[in-house]
Formats: C-alpha cells, structure tokens, sequence
C-alpha cells in the first residue's frame, strides 16, 4: 500500500469518526431537549396551580381585604417569575392570530354569540396553551363565536 493509499484511509477513517460523533452529540442534544421539555410540562403543573388559586380567591371574594391584596401580589409575582422561567426555556403561550382557531392548539370549551365576529372565531383563551418549539406541551382552552 502507498503512503497516498494509507493517508486516504485515514481521512475515510477519520470522516466516519467524524461521522459518528456527530450523530452521537445530535442524539445527545435531542434526548436532553427533551428532558428540558419535560421538566416545562411540570413547570406548566405549577402554574396551572397558581392560576387555580387566583381564580379560587376571586371567586371567593377573599380579594377584598388589603392584606389579603399584597399576599395575591406576592404570588403573582411568583406566577410572573415562573413564565420568565418557561419563556427562558423556549415555552411560550400559544396565540390565535386574527381569531383563527387551530385546532391542534386548542379545544374548544363553549361557544357564544358576537354579531361583530365570524362564526368559528377565537372569541377569547380561557385557559392559556403552551408550545416550546413546536412541540405542544397543553393546549389552550377557547370560547368560539358561534352566532346561530
């Protein structure tokens, strides 16, 4: 074998090293962006129990008091804190643009007239969706306008 021939199979050899080392780290990164979108589906469990409990002390008229005011602003300072968290890690709230319901992204929870609306329009979120990437990790929950 010349000295060409043996430099030519160490460039192959090197190439499929190369080679497979790039699929080893590709494999790598893909395993720990999913780890990643994991550990945001149990961030979302948090904030799914902040938002129940803003909605229950509303509902309970337990908002009335100026105690009770800064202690809801404590933990919606947290609340706030943990979507800056999951908007850090790619996860945003998932949006309707111009009203067009998608219904990969969202379930429809109701319907309700508005004659200023087309029929079929996201009329408001009820319950916000996430996306990080373009992996869902929770679909939002809407009210479409539905005028007859």
């Amino acid at each position: 074998m010349s000295k060409f021939d043996e430099i030519r199979e160490e460039i192959k050899r090197l190439y499929d090293d190369n080679l497979q080392l790039n699929n080893w780290i590709s494999s790598q990164e893909q395993a720990s962006d999913n780890q990643v979108g994991e550990i945001c589906k149990d961030f979302l469990q948090v904030l799914e129990a902040f938002e129940w409990a803003e909605t229950t002390i509303h509902e309970r008229g337990l908002d009335q008091s100026r105690i009770s005011t800064s202690a809801i602003a404590r933990m919606l300072t947290a609340k706030t804190k943990l979507l800056e968290v999951l908007e850090h890690y790619g996860v945003n709230k998932i949006d309707f643009p111009e009203g067009e319901f998608d219904a990969v992204k969202g379930k429809v929870v109701g319907t309700e007239a508005d004659e200023e609306k087309a029929d079929g329009t996201v009329l408001r979120i009820v319950r916000d969706g996430f996306q990080r990437k373009e992996k869902l990790l929770r679909q939002a929950e809407v009210i479409l306008v539905k005028n007859s």
